[in-house]
């Protein structure tokens, strides 16, 4: 008998001690974990541009257009900036109201970019059209059977 109430009684501390183990790994912690932060742009790695040509600043050699959110961005052209036409030279006075502009450029502030190398100049390019929605090629016509 002695042996039965000593196993019941490890059994019973074993169970009851298991399970505040298994409690405490279930609990969720009090505080979500701080979301990472994104890291910042390199200031001195040219980024990207695409700009439909709002106004033109030819004393300050510099274009400008408005972003998503109406706040105008002004993109400067240095001595050293890169003024090209996909293979050709161009000029600062290529660039004409309502042209796309695109390549790409050093951000100095918000809403001024320093311009490092254009790769179009001209009328805006228009996207092909898709097919409505759910329009299917027609199908091949049918092979003669030639058996």
């Amino acid at each position: 008998m002695k042996k039965f109430v000593f196993t019941f009684t490890l059994a019973c501390a074993l169970a009851l001690g298991g399970q505040s183990t298994f409690a405490e790994a279930k609990k969720k912690p009090d505080a979500p974990a701080p979301a990472a932060e994104k890291p910042k742009a390199d200031p001195s790695k040219p980024l990207p541009f695409h700009s439909i040509v709002d106004s033109i600043d030819a004393s300050g050699k510099s274009f400008s257009h408005k972003n998503k959110d109406g706040k105008e961005v002004k993109n400067v052209v240095t001595a050293k900036t890169e003024l090209k036409n996909g293979d050709k030279e161009a000029k600062f006075e290529d660039i004409k109201v309502g042209d796309e502009v695109t390549g790409s450029r050093l951000k100095k502030s918000d809403t001024e970019y320093e311009v490092v190398k254009t790769t179009y100049i001209g009328a805006p390019k228009t996207k092909a059209a898709k097919p409505a929605g759910g329009e299917k090629k027609p199908d091949a016509p049918a092979k003669p059977n030639t058996k």
